[in-house]
Protein backbone atom coordinates (compact mmCIF):
# COMPACT_ATOMS: atom_id res chain seq x y z
CA UNK A 1 0.00 0.00 0.00
CA UNK A 2 1.15 3.13 -0.98
CA UNK A 3 2.28 5.89 1.54
CA UNK A 4 -0.54 8.07 0.08
CA UNK A 5 -3.37 5.59 0.61
CA UNK A 6 -2.18 4.67 3.64
CA UNK A 7 -2.62 8.52 4.73
CA UNK A 8 -6.20 8.88 3.28
CA UNK A 9 -6.77 5.65 5.13
CA UNK A 10 -5.95 6.95 8.52
CA UNK A 11 -7.89 9.92 7.96
CA UNK A 12 -11.26 8.71 6.93
CA UNK A 13 -10.67 6.01 9.99
CA UNK A 14 -9.96 8.99 12.23
CA UNK A 15 -13.53 10.78 10.98
CA UNK A 16 -15.33 7.96 11.09
CA UNK A 17 -14.31 6.75 14.40
CA UNK A 18 -16.56 9.90 16.80
CA UNK A 19 -19.22 8.77 14.53
CA UNK A 20 -19.06 4.61 14.66
CA UNK A 21 -18.52 5.51 18.81
CA UNK A 22 -21.79 7.65 19.26
CA UNK A 23 -23.79 5.31 16.79
CA UNK A 24 -23.33 2.58 19.23
CA UNK A 25 -24.43 3.83 22.25
CA UNK A 26 -28.09 4.02 20.83
CA UNK A 27 -28.58 1.63 18.49
CA UNK A 28 -31.12 -0.19 21.52
CA UNK A 29 -34.37 1.02 21.12
CA UNK A 30 -35.93 2.78 24.00
CA UNK A 31 -39.44 2.48 24.65
CA UNK A 32 -41.59 5.19 27.13
CA UNK A 33 -44.00 3.47 29.49
CA UNK A 34 -44.80 6.30 31.58
CA UNK A 35 -43.55 9.36 33.37
CA UNK A 36 -40.07 8.39 34.96
CA UNK A 37 -40.47 4.47 33.17
CA UNK A 38 -38.84 3.18 29.97
CA UNK A 39 -37.91 0.21 28.34
CA UNK A 40 -34.39 -0.79 26.68
CA UNK A 41 -34.58 -3.04 24.28
CA UNK A 42 -31.46 -5.52 23.50
CA UNK A 43 -31.79 -6.22 19.76
CA UNK A 44 -27.62 -6.49 19.57
CA UNK A 45 -27.40 -8.54 22.85
CA UNK A 46 -25.09 -5.88 24.23
CA UNK A 47 -22.89 -6.66 27.52
CA UNK A 48 -24.96 -5.41 30.73
CA UNK A 49 -22.25 -2.11 31.03
CA UNK A 50 -24.08 -1.19 27.60
CA UNK A 51 -27.32 -1.24 28.83
CA UNK A 52 -26.89 0.28 31.97
CA UNK A 53 -25.35 3.15 29.64
CA UNK A 54 -28.51 3.18 27.34
CA UNK A 55 -30.27 3.75 30.50
CA UNK A 56 -28.28 6.62 32.30
CA UNK A 57 -29.08 8.37 28.26
CA UNK A 58 -32.81 8.16 28.29
CA UNK A 59 -33.09 8.99 31.93
CA UNK A 60 -31.07 11.96 31.09
CA UNK A 61 -32.78 12.71 28.43
CA UNK A 62 -36.29 12.50 30.20
CA UNK A 63 -35.08 15.22 32.86
CA UNK A 64 -33.56 12.96 35.34
CA UNK A 65 -30.66 14.58 37.85
CA UNK A 66 -27.09 12.95 37.41
CA UNK A 67 -27.92 11.87 41.04
CA UNK A 68 -31.26 10.02 40.89
CA UNK A 69 -31.23 6.41 41.23
CA UNK A 70 -32.11 4.26 38.30
CA UNK A 71 -34.01 1.03 39.38
CA UNK A 72 -34.66 -2.06 36.98
CA UNK A 73 -38.58 -2.82 37.54
CA UNK A 74 -38.53 -6.31 35.09
CA UNK A 75 -36.45 -8.06 32.58
CA UNK A 76 -38.01 -10.18 30.07
CA UNK A 77 -36.01 -12.47 27.70
CA UNK A 78 -36.63 -12.38 23.98
CA UNK A 79 -39.48 -15.02 24.75
CA UNK A 80 -41.46 -13.31 26.85
CA UNK A 81 -41.41 -9.74 25.49
CA UNK A 82 -43.74 -8.16 23.37
CA UNK A 83 -41.02 -6.28 21.34
CA UNK A 84 -38.79 -9.75 20.31
CA UNK A 85 -35.49 -9.19 21.81
CA UNK A 86 -34.73 -8.98 26.07
CA UNK A 87 -35.97 -5.96 27.96
CA UNK A 88 -34.66 -4.42 30.19
CA UNK A 89 -37.76 -2.15 32.10
CA UNK A 90 -36.13 1.24 34.38
CA UNK A 91 -37.42 3.91 36.40
CA UNK A 92 -35.89 6.73 38.15
CA UNK A 93 -39.08 7.46 39.79
CA UNK A 94 -39.76 4.52 41.52
CA UNK A 95 -42.65 3.65 44.38
CA UNK A 96 -42.55 2.19 47.51
CA UNK A 97 -42.95 -1.29 46.55
CA UNK A 98 -40.20 -0.77 43.87
CA UNK A 99 -37.44 0.75 46.77
CA UNK A 100 -38.55 -2.54 49.27
CA UNK A 101 -36.92 -4.74 46.77
CA UNK A 102 -34.25 -2.38 45.88
CA UNK A 103 -30.71 -4.39 45.85
CA UNK A 104 -27.97 -1.57 45.68
CA UNK A 105 -24.75 -2.88 44.66
CA UNK A 106 -25.95 -5.00 41.71
CA UNK A 107 -24.96 -4.54 38.34
CA UNK A 108 -27.15 -7.58 36.72
CA UNK A 109 -29.74 -5.76 34.40
CA UNK A 110 -31.77 -9.42 34.81
CA UNK A 111 -32.04 -8.54 38.90
CA UNK A 112 -35.48 -6.78 39.55
CA UNK A 113 -34.38 -4.08 42.38
CA UNK A 114 -30.98 -3.72 40.96
CA UNK A 115 -30.54 0.08 40.59
CA UNK A 116 -27.79 2.48 40.86
CA UNK A 117 -27.13 6.49 40.18
CA UNK A 118 -27.56 7.95 36.38
CA UNK A 119 -23.98 8.92 37.30
CA UNK A 120 -22.86 5.41 37.96
CA UNK A 121 -24.44 3.97 34.79
CA UNK A 122 -23.08 6.83 32.67
CA UNK A 123 -19.33 5.99 33.90
CA UNK A 124 -20.00 2.64 32.27
CA UNK A 125 -20.23 4.00 28.61
CA UNK A 126 -17.45 2.41 26.59
CA UNK A 127 -15.79 6.20 25.44
CA UNK A 128 -13.75 4.47 22.59
CA UNK A 129 -14.42 1.68 20.11
CA UNK A 130 -13.99 -2.10 21.46
CA UNK A 131 -12.39 -3.99 17.98
CA UNK A 132 -9.18 -1.81 18.34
Amino acid sequence: MTFSRLAALSVVMSMASPVLAQRSLNKNPVVDTSSGRFAIVNKWNQRDDDLWCAAANAARERGADWKERLYITNYADARASQYGAGTVSFTFRPTQEELAQAKSGRSSIRGVGNNMTINSANRRCARELDFF
